[in-house]
């Protein structure tokens, strides 16, 4: 177990006053079990409104078939159900993409939006596309509009782009990374609900590639563009000693909405290595980077929480904050030993023979910073963050068969997610610490793929790092989500069924492996005034239902959670639940 600083008893709650908001109640009700197709592979709730909820559906399909293997693509699926849950239409957007990639669903007021992109190879061109959706049928509103045309170097150059709502909802951001080989560069727009300019630049960066990772771009109330990215450089992991690159400090600079730059904004981190961070626009207009740090490059240890304060229109750092977090050990909390039938013992052999070879791909522990709210009551900062490790490895074993005299070898896939502890940080308006307190908890899920030679096995991929990233099916019951209510910070999240009540510190916690059979789904309020928790059960997961709470989607006190039960060649099992919090 690796070692993480956690808040010790008397640095956890600076108790200034007692709350007196009333206790959090939950209500949930489950939909009927929906039948999807097969070759499921990863589903998003995209919108929720006063008519029902929408949510996409992406499916492994065969392309072509041929002696030595199969070939695989992916299509696009958006349904909508209404409140009961039940169905009102199931979309396939097969003519209308012909020929481009799905990028995403997004929403912009009550309005609904599908953009995709395309490269024309033979003219070297990365063109960007979007339309309105129908959002009682489904199908797009008129044909797609050309939102964007980058020439790229050569036919090999990558392409991402990505759109969000920014300007509280009234406007589209569409960021294109259009970067070379040498050099980064961004092209950077701002669309009305008409998929219209409203503004538009082209910014490129002096970072090396190879050293460089943007991580955010933010267009301000004052049009001042925040590019925010990260600097690596080479440090050793691993028995092996072998060379990764690792996270260093953050590079932030300010750009006028025409793109040129006007400040660079200097955030050193001295000797520390930052973990993890995230860029905030207060209501003010002033920017916050608030985050982790450790003191090694090795990252092992959190050792402390940071602050920075900029003035985008000045482009000055007006506060720089470096606060450290000297306490006991968490790991010594968790019980790691799996219950019956959890893992079979084949499973465990492989898991330590990966581990001990050191084939596994690994990577240290990190404070992931998962949510960032402004408490209406006060203007306060809540932050959320969790300690997530990533691991894979693989295995094989061979069996002869007798009727074709040949051997097959089979190779399983391994993807191991560890979610720990919820640091939880309070901040006033002005970005000073309120209190910090922890939630203990330990949930492990891996997600195992096989492919049978001769022939090609599908594979996953989870990647959460960087600005043009999404977040991926994995893990799928692990994790949690949040949303504040009546000046509390409510916490949904999946717990072993023997961690009904909140842990104080030094108390064990027990580890979550079989979310099946094992596990209920649990509400945490934490009282906002003073950091105090309280837990309540929710309701039981099953054979039949295990909730999904880190796909949640969040409207006012209302999270709508999937609940599937996956098989790649076989119909998915799939059905939703609404949790009400009062």
């Amino acid at each position: 177990m690796q070692k993480i600083f956690l808040l010790i008893a008397g640095l956890c709650i600076y108790l200034f006053s007692f709350s007196q908001t009333p206790a959090t109640s939950y209500r949930m009700t489950l939909g009927e079990e929906i039948k999807l197709k097969k070759g499921t592979a990863d589903l998003d709730i995209v919108a929720a409104d006063n008519t029902g909820l929408y949510f996409t559906e992406a499916r492994i399909k065969m392309k072509g078939y041929f002696i030595i293997g199969a070939t695989y693509g992916t299509s696009i699926k958006l349904m909508k159900l209404d409140k009961n849950f039940g169905e009102v239409f199931d979309k396939e957007y097969k003519k209308e993409l012909k020929g481009l990639e799905f990028q995403s669903f997004q929403t912009l007021g009550n309005d609904l939006y599908l953009f995709a992109t395309d490269y024309e190879k033979k003219e070297k061109l990365f063109k960007v596309y979007g339309s309105k959706v129908d959002k009682t049928t489904g199908d797009l509103v008129g044909d797609f509009i050309e939102l964007g045309s980058y020439r790229l170097e050569s036919k090999k150059d990558d392409y991402e782009m990505k759109v969000s709502p920014v300007q509280n909802g009234t406007a589209f951001l569409m960021v294109s990374n259009i970067s070379g080989k040498e050099k980064v560069t961004l092209g950077v727009h701002l669309l009305d609900k008409n998929l219209k300019r409203k503004e538009s630049a082209i910014i490129d960066l002096s970072f090396n590639p190879d050293y460089y990772a943007l991580q955010d771009v933010q267009f301000t109330k004052s049009n001042k563009i925040i590019l925010l990215g990260k600097e690596y450089e080479e440090a050793q992991y691993g028995k092996k000693k072998r060379k990764r690159l690792v996270f260093k400090q953050y590079a932030m600079s300010i750009y006028n909405s025409d793109g040129k730059k006007e400040n660079d904004v200097k955030i050193d981190a001295d000797d520390r290595y930052i973990i993890s961070g995230r860029l905030i626009e207060q209501p003010t207009g002033e920017m916050l980077l608030a985050g982790f740090y450790s003191n090694t490059a090795k990252k092992e240890d959190l050792n402390g929480f940071y602050i920075n304060k900029v003035d985008p229109e000045k482009g000055t750092l007006l506060l720089s904050s470096f606060k450290e977090i000297n306490s006991g050990m968490l790991g010594k909390s968790f019980v790691d030993e799996t219950d019956d039938d959890d893992l079979s013992k084949e499973e465990k052999k492989q898991a330590k023979k990966a581990k001990d070879d050191d084939e596994e791909e690994e990577f240290p522990n990190s404070f992931i910073i998962k949510s960032v709210d402004i408490n209406p009551a006060d203007n306060s900062i809540v932050i959320t963050s969790e300690v997530s490790r990533y691991a894979y490895y693989t295995y094989t074993n061979s069996s002869y068969n007798n009727v074709t005299r040949t051997w097959n070898t089979t190779t399983t896939h391994v993807h191991r997610f560890t979610n720990q502890d919820i640091l939880v940080i309070n901040a006033d308006k002005d970005g000073n610490i309120k209190w910090l307190n922890a939630l203990n908890k330990s949930q492990v899920e891996e997600v195992r793929t096989t492919n049978t030679s001769p022939g090609s096995g599908i594979s996953f991929s989870s990647d959460n790092s960087g600005y043009f990233a999404t977040r991926g099916g994995m893990p799928f019951y692990s994790s949690y989500s949040s949303l504040i209510n009546n000046n509390n910070l409510v916490i949904i999240m999946n717990d072993h069924t023997s961690n009904n009540v909140n842990p104080e510190y030094g108390d064990r916690v027990k580890t979550v492996y079989n979310f099946r059979k094992r596990s209920n789904v649990y509400g945490v309020s934490i009282d906002l005034a003073t950091g105090k928790m309280t837990r309540k059960i929710i309701g039981s997961n099953n054979d039949e239902t295990i909730l999904m709470p880190r796909h949640a989607y969040v409207v006012k006190n209302e999270l709508f959670i999937p609940s599937w039960r996956q098989h790649l060649m076989a119909k998915t099992d799939l059905r939703f639940a609404k949790i009400t919090v009062k």
